[in-house]
Formats: structure tokens, sequence, C-alpha cells
């Protein structure tokens, strides 16, 4: 009889014991599935019920919403503002971490036409194993369909890259010796042209060369203008002034160049907003372009940071999304859709990984 007690005592003494710990553990986190002008839609793991808790970035009333399911829709949002989200269970336990993201501003006028824009560090000049990768590298544009692809970090690799996709009607347009761009200009849906004598370029300031190209577009013929920009990498008080004065330069040249059209910005900024004091966003916020990451309606492995290590365990990071390789746009342009082009198998990336960097895509709406 004694045994028994003893039995239910320490049942009752581990039951107390693991309680507390089952109710203080977090609720995954949310990121976002999609969003409007003024909702957003979130996703997270789990099942049952929730709260989705919401409030303006840099304090405001805080609302909440009941979820029956783990995605939830936050209705009644301003456009073009940021806003943070905590994801609880129904009785408001185990609130997530957050999640930051703005709703997208308003877009000014009708776009005619659609284009895919791309950016891929392929990163040639430090990591090893080219050979081994650069098939997959090759992979990774074909799959990211899109029609302008700004590459980084190829550093005497640019002519067998373009030579490989050739075939699948990519041209290299203008390059510097680390980046490039490359423009579909054949196969289904192409349709960027050059026209008569393309202006291309290179914009260098403080140690940062972006080479940008002149296309036109065969539906209205406007012209458009892409540049493949790479500034300076490291997270101390230097490289991020650097980065700064790039960014100023690289916009204060492209304005003083032949470039023709609205510009597009693609490349490894190597800052996101997901990281302390993002002055290269601001300096193009000043210039009149949005984060074509906070501007799109749709999102796909938004969670996924676009950095990745060649770490086989896919990196998260959703306070924001740690995504430095960043596409631009011009204020006022809509984005249909945002994704990090990452193939996972069983939940880790796949393997050969063709950088330590994603290919991030956009589909931009020109007008």
């Amino acid at each position: 009889m004694k045994s028994v007690v003893l039995s239910v005592g320490t049942a009752l003494l581990v039951a107390l014991m693991v309680a507390p710990s089952q109710a203080a553990s977090r609720v995954g986190a949310p990121w976002i599935v999609a969003a409007s002008p003024t909702s957003v839609t979130l996703d997270w793991p789990g099942h049952g019920s929730f709260r989705v808790y919401s409030e303006r970035q840099g304090g405001g009333s805080k609302k909440s919403v009941r979820a029956s399911t783990s995605t939830r829709k936050v209705a009644g949002l301003h456009p073009g503002t940021m806003y943070c989200f905590q994801v609880a269970r129904a009785n408001g336990s185990g609130r997530s971490r957050t999640y930051c993201h703005a709703t997208p501003g308003p877009v000014v006028a009708p776009a005619t036409t659609s284009i895919g824009v791309a950016t891929f560090n392929v990163c040639a000049s430090v990591c090893k194993g080219w050979k081994k990768r650069h098939g997959a590298i090759t992979r990774r544009i074909i799959e990211s369909g899109a029609d302008v692809v700004a590459v980084q970090e190829l550093w005497g690799h640019g002519f067998s890259l373009g030579s490989d996709l050739i075939e699948r009607g990519y041209v290299t347009v203008s390059s510097t010796n680390d980046a490039t761009v490359l423009v579909r200009t054949s196969g289904p849906g192409s349709h960027l042209r050059h026209q008569g004598d393309t202006e291309d370029g290179i914009v260098r300031g403080f140690g940062a060369g972006s080479p940008w190209i002149t296309m036109y577009d065969t539906v209205t013929h406007q012209p458009y203008t892409f540049v493949s920009v790479h500034l300076e990498s490291g997270t101390s008080r230097a490289a991020k002034r650097t980065r700064r004065r790039q960014a100023v330069a690289l916009i204060q040249g492209m304005q003083a160049s032949e470039a023709k059209g609205r510009v597009i910005y693609a490349g490894d900024f190597n800052i996101s907003p997901a990281r302390h004091d993002d002055n290269v966003g601001r300096v193009f916020a000043r210039a009149g372009y949005i984060d074509a990451y906070q501007q799109s309606a749709s999102f796909a492995k938004s969670w996924m940071s676009s950095s990745n290590g060649f770490e086989s365990k896919p990196r998260r990071d959703v306070k924001y999304g740690d995504h430095i390789d960043r596409i631009f746009v011009p204020r006022g342009f809509g984005v249909s859709d945002w994704a990090v082009v990452a193939p996972l198998r069983r939940g880790r990336n796949v393997r050969p990984m063709a950088s330590d960097h994603h290919p991030v895509r956009a589909t931009v709406w020109l007008r």
C-alpha cells in the first residue's frame, strides 16, 4: 500500500513540474502569406484555437482577434504602415515571438505588363566548390522564371554561367567582374528587348560597382532600367556607414547616368529590416523606392532567410524576414508575389546547395 501512495505522489509531483513548462511554451511565430493595403494574412505552426494581437510599430492601441485555425486575416489596417503581430493560445498564454510587416502602399496607376525580377549572390569568389555548385546555380535561376536576374559575386565565372543560360533565352546585357544583369529575351512570355543603341553602364562609388541596363517593354515600348547591386558586407559601424555612402552614390550616379525610364534595383544589400538600423532602406525610401518584400500581395517561404550559410536546416528569421537580398521598386509600382527560391526535401535544403544565398524573386507590375 505504501508503494501505491508513493507512485501517486510521484505522478502528482511530475504533473506539477511538467504543467507549468507546457503552459510556458510559446506558440510558433507567424509569417506573412498575403497582404493588401488594409490587411495582412498570417500563418503559423500548430493546431487549435488562437488569438492574434496586432499594433502599429512604434506604439498605438493593441488589438486582438480570434482564430479557429493556424491562419488568420487581420483587417482594418492602414496602407503603407508597419504593424507588429503576435500569436497566443485562445486564453492568451504562450505568446509567440513578434513578427513585423508593412502593409503595401497603394498602387498609383494601373500597370500593363508584369515581369519577374530576381537577385542571386552566387558566392563564386569566396565559397568553395564552384564546379559542383555550377549546375545548381543554373537550375535556381531557371526555376525562378524571372525575366531579369541580377547576379553578384561572380568573379571570373560570368562567361561560363552566361553560356549555360543562353539556351534558356537569357543573355548577359551588362556586367562588371563581380556582378551582372541577365535578361530573358526569348522563350514564352519574354517581352523585354534592346532598342536601337541600348544604354548600359556601370555606376561606381565607395568601392561598389553596379552594372545597369535599359530595356524596352515590347507591349508599351517604354524603357525600364535594371541595376545589379552589391554593397559592403559586415556588421561594424564602419561597414554600415560604407553601405549608406554606397547607396547614396548609387542613386545619385543612376540619376546622372544616361539610363532611361523607371529604375529597379536588385542585389545583395547586406542589410535587412530585421537587422538594427536599416540605413540603406531609409536612403532608398527617401529617393522614392520601396522594398518589394513589403509591397507584395502574396508570399512564398517568407519565413526563410535568403542567407543560408550552406546549412541543411533552413534559417528562420520571422521578426521581419532576414532578407539581405532585396529588390527595390519605385513607390507606386505593384508587386503581385515575392518568394525565396529554395527547394526543400523533407524540410531540408536540397543538396548540392547552389550558394550561401537563396535567390529572391518578385513579380513587378511595370507602369
